[in-house]
C-alpha cells in the first residue's frame, strides 16, 4: 500500500480491515473448529490464505494489483485468521499428553516469535537486492510500482510455504469429532461455549484480565512507541527497530524457559498475569522518564521475557482446564479478548498520542497500575485456580 500510495494511513486502513473480521467472526470460528477438527480448519485456512497470498504474488509481477484488491484481501485474509488462530490453540492438546503440553506450546510460540524476526529482515532483503529502486522506477514512469519485482518475489516465496505446513497436516491422523458427538445448531453451540466460559469463574476473570491488558497495554504500545521513538529518541527509526528487537529476543527467552522449568502452583495464576500488567506498566512509564534507546530496550527485553514466561503457563493451563470438546469456542472467546480488542486501543491510543504522546504513554503504565492493585484486592483474581471446580 505505501509503494501504491505512498500513504501511511491508508496502509492502517488495511490493517483495520484484517482485523476486524478477525474480531467479528473469531467467536464462529471456534463453534466450526469445535465441530469439524481443528486440523480440517487449519487445512482451509491454510489452502485460503496461499491462494489470497499468490493472487498478490501475481498481480503485483503483471503490476495489475489495485487498492481495492488489496482491501478485499485483506478482508478475506482476516476471516481465514478468524477460524485459523482458534484450532492453531485448540490442536496441541489433540497431539501432545498433558505433561509435554508446556513443552510444545513453547516450541510452537517460541518459532512464532523466531519468524516474526527473520521473516521481515528476508522480505526487506529480498524486495532491496529484486526491486527496481527509486531511480529505476522514476525511468519507468508514473504509472509503474516500485519495487514490483521484489514485492512479487516476497509474495510468492511466501505463499510457497503455505505448502510446508499443509504437508505435514496432511499425514496427521486426527479422530476428529468423535462419533458419538452430537451435532449442535451453530448458534447453540456458539452460546454454549460463551456460557462455559463464563461459569467458569478463573476462566471467566481471565477473559476480564486479557480483555483490559489489551485495551490499555497494545493499542499504546503499537501506537506509542514508534511515535516516541522518532519523537524523543536520537536514533529516530533505528531506536525503533532496537526496541521491537528486544521485545521478540525477550519473547523467545521466556517462552524458552517455561518450556524447560517446572510451572509453578497453578493455584497462583492469578497473581503471576498480575505481573504482566507490572512489566508493562513499568516500560510506559520508565521510557517517558528516561528517553534512552539502551536501558528502554533493556527493560522491554525483561518485559517480554516475563509476558512470553507467562503466555505458555497461561496457555497450557487453559488446555488443562478445558474439555477437548469444548477448546475451540474457550480459546476464541480467549483470544476475542486478548486480540480482537486492538482495533479500538488502537484508535484510542492514537487519539490520545494525537493530544499528548507522553500523557498517553504515562495515563496507559498508570491504568496498568491501577488494574494491578484492583487484582490484588479482589480474591477471585488471586485465587485463580487450576481444577475447573475450585
Amino acid at each position: 500500500m505505501l509503494k501504491l500510495t505512498g500513504d501511511a494511513f491508508v496502509m492502517g486502513t488495511v490493517m483495520a480491515v484484517a482485523a476486524i473480521p478477525r474480531a467479528v467472526f473469531m467467536l464462529l470460528g471456534g463453534v466450526v473448529v469445535d465441530r469439524f477438527s481443528p486440523r480440517l480448519v487449519m487445512i482451509v485456512s491454510n489452502v485460503v490464505r496461499m491462494l489470497l497470498v499468490l493472487l498478490l504474488a501475481l498481480t503485483t509481477w503483471q503490476e495489475s494489483i489495485t487498492i481495492a484488491l488489496v482491501y478485499v484481501v485483506a478482508l478475506l485474509f482476516g476471516l481465514a485468521d478468524a477460524f485459523m488462530f482458534p484450532a492453531a490453540s485448540a490442536f496441541p492438546p489433540r497431539l501432545l499428553p498433558p505433561e509435554r503440553l508446556a513443552a510444545g506450546n513453547s516450541l510452537f510460540q517460541g518459532t512464532a516469535q523466531i519468524t516474526l524476526i527473520i521473516g521481515p529482515l528476508l522480505a526487506g532483503g529480498l524486495i532491496v537486492a529484486f526491486g527496481t529502486g527509486a531511480a529505476a522506477a522514476a525511468e519507468v514512469g508514473a504509472a509503474g510500482i516500485q519495487d514490483a519485482s521484489g514485492l512479487a518475489m516476497v509474495f510468492g516465496i511466501d505463499a510457497l510455504t503455505f505448502l510446508l505446513p499443509l504437508g505435514m497436516l496432511m499425514l496427521i491422523r486426527d479422530r476428529y469429532p468423535p462419533e458419538s458427538a452430537a451435532p449442535q445448531a451453530i448458534w447453540a453451540s456458539l452460546m454454549e461455549g460463551l456460557s462455559y466460559t463464563w461459569r467458569d469463574v478463573p476462566l471467566r476473570t481471565l477473559v476480564i484480565m486479557l480483555g483490559f491488558l489489551s485495551l490499555i497495554f497494545r493499542g499504546p504500545f503499537v501506537v506509542g512507541i514508534p511515535a516516541f521513538a522518532d519523537a524523543a529518541l536520537p536514533e529516530g527509526a533505528a531506536a525503533f527497530g532496537i526496541i521491537m528487537s528486544a521485545l521478540g529476543v525477550g519473547s523467545i527467552l521466556g517462552t524458552l524457559i517455561a518450556g524447560m522449568t517446572r510451572h509453578p502452583d497453578p493455584a497462583r495464576m492469578g497473581l503471576i498475569l498480575l505481573v504482566d500488567f507490572l512489566g508493562f506498566a513499568v516500560v510506559f512509564l520508565f521510557m517517558v522518564r528516561v528517553p534512552d534507546t539502551t536501558l528502554i530496550a533493556a527493560v522491554v527485553l525483561l518485559a517480554a521475557i516475563v509476558d512470553g514466561y507467562i503466555i505458555i503457563l497461561l496457555t497450557t493451563w487453559i488446555q488443562k482446564r478445558v474439555t477437548k470438546e469444548r477448546m475451540g469456542r474457550v480459546m476464541s472467546v480467549i483470544m476475542l479478548a486478548s486480540q480482537g480488542l486492538f482495533p479500538l486501543s488502537a484508535a484510542g491510543a492514537g487519539a490520545l498520542a494525537a493530544w499528548s504522546l507522553t500523557g498517553m504513554l504515562t495515563g496507559a503504565g498508570w491504568l496498568m497500575i491501577g488494574i494491578l492493585l484492583i487484582g490484588l484486592a479482589l480474591p477471585g483474581v488471586r485465587r485463580m485456580g487450576y481444577r475447573p471446580d475450585s
